[in-house]
């Protein structure tokens, strides 16, 4: 089974969580299961759009992925306690991803550290003055740890998550289901950024 979570909380942004789960939500495999986790039952987003969580933010733990959303919300759950407490991430043996102001987040549980990331740049300041190094990239990996920069750079960040997870040929079926009708350049754009971003680290495709 892979078990991928979706990281929620109040005041997330909608497009942070609706591409990457309708698009990793396209592959079908008994043995795949996309499910949104959030301390709460239920939480709002910046647009109130109310989602209803499928577990708890403690089942993480038992994730092979886990994408941390950006959005405001995301800097109120860097002072709170309870919220990374219980967001235990393992980038030994987990795919962690963090879309736009998310990478606060994964700064303040000391996975960026000695590593380059990406961001929305509305965020840059917060991450410069941690220490963070920031590249001008959609997407920057490093080992099992990614941060996409930009709401649509989550394209970026789904598509990575898909070439470790399915493999680039699945992956690229799967683009082809929500790929703007003749542009060829499109699917082009985005695997030439993951493989370059994949290939830098080491990480073989499947």
């Amino acid at each position: 089974m892979t078990l991928l979570s979706i990281v929620v909380f109040d005041d997330f942004s909608d497009i942070d969580l609706v591409l990457p789960w309708d698009i990793l939500s396209r592959v079908k495999r008994h043995d795949w299961k996309v499910q949104v986790v959030g301390m709460g039952s239920t939480h709002r987003s910046t647009l109130g759009m109310l989602v209803k969580t499928d577990e708890r933010l403690t089942s993480v733990a038992h994730s092979d992925v886990v994408i941390i959303l950006g959005g405001e919300g995301s800097r109120v759950r860097l002072n709170d306690p309870e919220f990374l407490d219980d967001l235990k991430l393992d980038p030994q043996r987990q795919l962690i991803g963090a879309q736009c102001s998310g990478a606060l987040i994964l700064e303040r549980l000391g996975l960026l550290q000695g590593r380059t990331a990406t961001t929305t740049p509305f965020a840059v300041r917060e991450m410069q003055a941690a220490g963070v190094v920031l590249q001008q990239r959609p997407l920057v990996v490093h080992g099992n740890v990614a941060t996409a920069g930009g709401c649509l750079a989550s394209l970026y960040m789904t598509a990575w998550i898909l070439f470790r997870c399915i493999g680039v040929a699945d992956a690229k079926q799967i683009f082809a289901e929500v790929a703007p009708v003749g542009d060829d350049a499109f699917w082009a754009v985005i695997e030439r950024a993951v493989t370059a971003q994949i290939r830098a680290t080491n990480v073989p495709n499947p």
